[in-house]
């Protein structure tokens, strides 16, 4: 009985557009903003960049997040003098040293024109509420500075959450958008079960910070999102 009701729940999951009518609220929650004419800085979370990779083969390689990347550098330079800054600390072993998402986007900086030296890493977090509270730590920005926050539209809720509980207010930009125009009724299971995956990750991520106290709502107000005049 159980083995034929999974069968039918992934064969629900894998006809109907169940992960486009659920992701596409997560993806549209924040829209993207119209920036203002100076701002502070700007923050990058990983999740985009594959150390792994580097590790073995010396290039530095991305995943399907790579727009955060591209995002990232695109207003660097929209803003020459604004603060850059890049979270994320996982990294693996190559020989004596290790290899981490820093190092990853780095060189990815590099090989897209903007000079890496110019962006703060932080190194150390392991998930998005650690992105928050050691950059906060690390930067210390000051309540009346702007700042823009660059993620995968889908994660942009539960990430400005984190952001707002440690009291840095941000600027959602959202980018690395799965969802396109509605989708009809098609067989494509592979594809639906793999966009699913991306919505129980957000869903159940929203409400797990929520129990560990990480945020304050399961949902940041739509406020954070306007920018200061």
């Amino acid at each position: 009985m159980l083995g034929t009701t999974m069968l039918l729940l992934v064969g629900v999951i894998g006809v109907l557009p169940l992960h486009d009518w659920l992701l596409r609220p997560l993806e549209e929650y924040f829209p993207v903003p119209e920036l203002p004419a100076k701002i502070d800085g700007v923050i990058v979370l990983g999740g985009a960049e594959e150390p792994g990779v580097m590790a073995a083969r010396g290039w530095p390689e991305l995943n399907s997040n790579a727009d955060r990347l591209i995002g990232f550098v695109a207003l660097a330079r929209q803003y020459p003098e604004a603060r850059l800054v890049f979270t994320g600390g996982a990294a693996v072993l190559r020989g004596d040293r290790a290899v981490s998402e820093a190092d990853v986007a780095a060189a990815v900086f590099a090989k897209l024109g903007l000079d890496p030296d110019r962006v703060t890493y932080e190194r150390a977090s392991r998930n998005t509420a650690e992105n928050a509270r050691l950059s906060h730590a690390l930067i210390q920005p000051k309540p009346d500075e702007t700042w823009i926050l660059v993620t995968s539209a889908r994660h942009l809720p539960r990430a400005v959450n984190t952001f707002h509980a440690v009291g840095w207010q941000v600027i959602p930009y959202p980018v690395d958008f799965l969802t396109g125009k509605p989708q009809e009724f098609e067989f494509s299971p592979l594809r639906r079960l793999s966009g699913f995956n991306f919505v129980a990750k957000e869903v159940l991520g929203l409400l797990w910070y929520r129990i560990q106290g990480w945020t304050s709502d399961l949902l940041p107000a739509r406020r954070t999102a306007e920018t200061k005049p």
